[in-house]
Order: structure tokens, then sequence, then C-alpha cells
């Protein structure tokens, strides 16, 4: 294995109904997954009956493990982290299963218990968004975890319920009264975490809760296919439920994004689902594509790296692999401030991501390079922002490319901003074609050339030689700038003037 800090980490995490295998770019505030396999092996299908593995998938798991373990070596990485969940832990064979695959794959197995598979999956949502609050909720295969946001300390951060999709999916076809009877019984425990969640966000985490996600992008067919961020109402959310639950096998089986593996358990998430919104009384639902095994990875940061806003941390890390010339980005936040006095923290921070992006498209063809950026950014699998926060960013480097406006291939996109937004990514992207036009993107040049308000208008000073004061192509930019912010005039004056 490698000690390269900017070597691929994985984490095989061997759940109850799948083992998945996910190798990281390296470890980072907003790393990038860049190997993801999973496989449906159900090694805790019959453990609410047996109290055991299912035997026959023993085998297939033991088979997957090695195959993942040797695919991570392989790939180069640091270190290969393999966790298992609640079927490896409460199993009476869990131990020798955990045994035979520390012999088959010669890494060794950390089991997870109840509260510390809260505690991951809940830094997992730390990791995915900017100080989240609230409540993390969790379905597995075995069980479901809850966790109170953010975490703090070293006590219990919430509990672990033996509620998991396959126990209730068994019991959905059987018996949905005594399902629901077991779902509250469990719930009416967890005081703190209800009073951590209610009139907060719950952020919802997991495969068949995820997959809950997909099928609202599917039946409501948002313009941007991202599970990570989306979020609804809670009377959304129950209204997403009644249409799950009134679906049959065909119409499941219509819903586009969602595993074909899943669909069993829809149903049965989707009840557990309504009867944790209706218990927890969030104000609003938030799907996280971050869990447990990135909180494996938050884990090992030290405190000022997660500190850190993962939009951000991502957004420069995209600029660092993709810009043409360090610290533009950091440049171009500090040259387009002066425009956008009075902005909100969150307004900053998207503003800021936009700089960091704006110059990551330069290798795509000049007819294209418009379209292709923003389509890009807009699906790009940045942590820390929502859905409208996407858009925003995608759209400022549009304009910044000099796509239309009227472009009807954004337009459905460009339907998640309000008027504010909009105008604002409008303003920026004008003010990052204006920057880049006439610093080449050099940072030295554009800090010589400082924009200022004054009197309604635009004053830009150009005060470095090699910047023309008479190129009509500089002015032109300055005065569509002018334009986009509702100024009258707009004047570039040299070092002389």
């Amino acid at each position: 294995m490698s000690a390269d800090p900017a070597a691929p980490v994985a984490v095989v995490d061997l759940g109850s109904n799948s083992i998945r295998l996910v190798v990281f770019d390296r470890l980072a505030r907003a790393p990038l997954p860049r190997y993801n396999e999973r496989r449906f092996c159900g090694l805790g299908r019959e453990l609410a009956r047996t109290g055991r593995l299912a035997p026959e998938a023993i085998g297939p798991a033991l088979s997957c493990l090695r195959r993942y373990v040797l695919l991570a070596r392989a790939m180069g990485c640091a270190w290969i982290d393999v966790v298992a969940t609640a079927a490896v832990r409460e199993a009476l064979d869990g131990p020798a299963f955990a045994a035979a695959v520390e012999a088959a794959t010669g890494e060794r197995v950390q089991v997870l218990g109840g509260d510390e598979e809260a505690r991951t999956s809940a830094l997992g949502v730390a990791a995915g968004f900017a100080e989240p609050a609230g409540v993390m909720g969790d379905l597995g295969g075995s069980s479901v975890e809850f966790a109170r946001l953010p975490v703090d300390g070293a006590g219990p951060a919430g509990a672990s319920l033996p509620l998991g999709a396959l126990f209730a999916t068994e019991l959905f076809k059987r018996d949905r009264t005594r399902l629901a009877e077991e779902i509250e019984a469990g719930l009416a425990t967890l005081h703190a975490v209800r009073a951590a969640g209610r009139g907060r966000t719950f952020y919802v985490v997991g495969g068949s809760w995820r997959a809950l996600g997909r099928a609202y992008m599917t039946l409501s067919d948002t313009p941007l296919k991202v599970v990570h961020g989306l979020a609804l109402g809670p009377e959304e959310a129950l209204a997403l439920v009644r249409t799950i639950l009134e679906l049959d096998e065909r119409g499941r089986g219509r819903l586009a994004g969602v595993a074909k593996r899943r669909l069993e358990a829809l149903p049965a998430a989707a009840f557990l689902f309504e009867r944790v919104i209706r218990w927890l009384e969030p104000e609003r639902v938030v799907f996280s594509a971050t869990g447990l095994r990135e909180g494996r990875l938050f884990a090992r940061l030290d405190e000022r790296e997660r500190a850190r806003d993962p939009l951000l941390a991502a957004a420069a890390d995209l600029e660092r692999r993709d810009g043409r010339v360090p610290g533009l980005g950091a440049a171009l936040c500090r040259w387009t401030a002066p425009l956008f006095a009075g902005e909100t923290v969150e307004e900053a921070r998207l503003r800021e991501a936009a700089c960091l992006v704006a110059d990551t498209a330069w290798r795509e063809h000049p007819e294209s390079r418009a379209r292709d950026a923003f389509f890009t950014l807009a699906h790009y699998p940045f942590l820390g922002v929502d859905h409208p926060g996407r858009a925003f960013i995608a759209y400022a480097v549009f304009r910044r490319y000099e796509g239309r406006k009227d472009d009807p291939a954004v337009a459905r996109i460009l339907g998640l901003l309000d008027k504010r937004a909009r105008r604002r990514a409008e303003v920026l992207g004008a003010a990052l074609d204006l920057a880049i036009r006439l610093s080449g993107g050099i940072p030295e040049i554009l800090a010589a050339c400082p924009l200022h308000l004054a009197r309604g208008g635009l004053r830009l000073a150009l005060a470095h030689p090699a910047v023309d004061p008479s190129d009509e192509a500089i002015r032109g930019r300055l005065q569509a700038l002018a334009e986009a912010a509702g100024l009258e005039a707009a004047v570039a004056t040299s070092a002389t003037d």
C-alpha cells in the first residue's frame, strides 16, 4: 500500500443487504469517488427469523470482499477500511464471519456498534453539508440509525433501532399494523433525537431512503437529477410517500434512477419514512449522498480540515485540477466583491465557488464551452450545496463564457433560481468575463485594475502596462457589466488619467 498522502483510499462497507467498495481519490475535505461498486448479497435477510447470517449469502459475500480488497490494492490505496454494520454485529455467527473475512482478505474488519454506526453516519452528513443542524436518519438493511447534528463530544450521538429495510419489507407484506406498532415503539424511546429534530432539518441517508429521493426526481421531473441536497418540505415528503404506496409493482418498475434491487423495499421504506416524519416534525427533509463511508474518512481529518466549507473545498480542488492559473479564483472573488455589497453569507459562498471554477472549462470547444461548463457544474459532485445553489454556480460560469440568456438548453435548470439569484448570476458572469479578458487570467494584472462603484456607475482603473485602455473588447465588456448591474455609466481610466 502507498504512503503517499495524495494516494487513493478505500472503504468497504459490509452491510446487511449490500456490500459496497468506494475508492476515494484521497483523504480530503471533499473527496471524489474514484471507483464505486456495489453487490447485493443479502447477508442479513434471515437475521430477524434465525438470528444468523443467510447461509447461501456467505460464500458470495466472501468472494465479493476478496475482489474488493484486491481491486483497492491494485489501485494503490493508502489504506483499506473494512467496516461491518448491523447484520454482522447482531448475528450469532457474526464473529465467525468477520474472522473468515479477515482470513480471506488479510484486512481487519471493524464491526461497528449501534451508537458508533449512528455517529459515523452523522459524521458523513457533516462531511456533505456546511454546518448541518438537526437529525440524521440512516436506513440500512437490518437497522435504522438516528443521530443528532452537529455531532459534539464523545458521548452518545443517537441510537440504532432494529427496523432495517429487510425486516420492514417482510413485515410490511404480512402485517402493516404490527410494523407501525414496532416503529412507534422504537421511536418513542428517542426523546433527545426528537427534540433535536423538531422544527429543524431531517437529513436522509441509506440506499432505500435515497431511493425515495430518486423516485421523487422521476415523478416530479425535477430539472436536476442529483439526489444530494434535494430538499423537500414535510408535506411534499408525505405526498411522495402516498404516491409510492399507491403504485403497483409495474408502476414502481418505471421509476427511472431507482435500482431494481431497491424496488421491493421501496413501499416499506416509504411506510417507515412517513412515520418518522410525522414523529420528528422537521421543517424540511434533505437527502444526503454522504453517509457512513464518507463519515469514516471525515473522522480521520484533523479539526482544521473538518472545519473547511465542503463546497469551497471541492471548488478549490476543481480549480487546482482544471484551472489554467493558480490563485485566479481567489483573485476573482476579491475583484468582484465591490459589486455585491450587502450579500448574505450564503450568497457570498456561492459567489466564491463560482469564481473558483470560472476558468475550468478552457479546454472545451469554443462553440460548446458555455453549455459544457453549465451542465458539468450543475451536475458536478459538489458537497454542501442545494439545487438552486448548483444552478447559480453553473449559470454564472455559463454567462462568463457568454452563453445566451434565452438558450433553451439551460432554461429548465434556470427555473430553480429566483429573480434575485438569477440577476446576481448574470452580473457575476459579466464581471468574470470582463476580468479574465482584461487580465488574461493573471491575478497580478487583475489586482492592478480594481473595479469601483461610483456615483451610480462603474469605474475601472486600468493601471497595468499589459492592459490597453483603448481596447474596445474591454470597454464593451465593462458596458455589458454596467447594464447587467443596472448602472447608468461605466468608465475605464488609465493610470495617467
